[in-house]
């Protein structure tokens, strides 16, 4: 009798777990769609996609779902729908018993914004992004002749370690590339930083900080016009 009780009991649990299972299912089948309730993250950051936009999404691309039971729609479609939009980066939809789908929304976030070729993002993964007619998000800005291999493999990484960097976040406001050498434009004073070609980056940086805050902070940020970097292990200023 011991030896038989636990599998009674497992068997017991088995056929009680199917009858509930089978029940739950049953009352699902009688829940109709109440409506879609909509989740969009980081708007405090980026507003490129909202409420109404999603909703749009999905009823041009999948149809009217409200009044359908709830099983029978396809969550896994719905999501797929959502994320070939250019700027969601991730979907997630599910129900609830009250009737209602839920759909959290995430969105591509920019760190490079490219005005050459007609314009476009690097986001966060390092992928293109295009424009948007309604928001604009406030990153580096970049011009001049920039291909897209190069604003994806190196201008985009660089763009990242400075926005890492308190500092470099807080002062670089826009980049030129010529030949694929970097022209830096602070925020701050009115003079130009000649970076060069990226090659050393961090050692330029570090010496470029190491000027900023020692050099440039004591004299004035408006006695130079032009900090150049190009040379070996010596910084070039150009007065006023």
């Amino acid at each position: 009798m011991k030896k038989t009780l636990p599998y009674i009991l497992s068997v017991s649990l088995f056929v009680y777990l199917i009858i509930v299972f089978t029940f739950a299912s049953a009352k699902l089948r009688e829940v109709k769609c109440e409506g879609l309730q909509v989740v969009v993250d980081g708007t405090e950051e980026n507003a490129f996609i909202d409420e109404t936009e999603v909703l749009g999404i999905i009823k041009r691309g999948y149809g009217d779902i409200e009044g359908c039971n709830i099983v029978s729609v396809d969550k896994d479609s719905l999501e797929h729908i959502l994320v070939r939009n250019s700027v969601i980066k991730s979907a997630q939809v599910y129900y609830s018993l009250d009737g209602y789908f839920h759909v959290e929304i995430t969105q591509r976030k920019p760190v490079l914004r490219i005005l050459s070729g007609g314009g476009y993002y690097v986001d966060e993964d390092g992928k293109i992004m295009p424009l948007s007619r309604k928001y604009t998000s406030r990153v580096v800005v970049a011009t001049g002749d920039i291909s897209q291999k190069f604003a994806c493999d190196k201008l985009y990484p660089f763009v990242r370690s400075l926005k890492k960097d308190e500092f470099w976040d807080a002062l670089i406001e826009q980049i030129v590339v010529r030949n694929e050498e970097l022209i830096l434009i602070p925020k701050v004073g009115n003079f130009k930083i000649i970076f060069g070609k990226l090659e050393g980056q961090e050692e330029k940086m570090e010496k470029l900080r190491l000027f900023l805050k020692e050099g440039i902070s004591r004299k004035g940020w408006n006695k130079y016009k032009e900090v150049n970097l190009k040379f070996h292990k010596q910084i070039v200023c150009v007065k006023k």
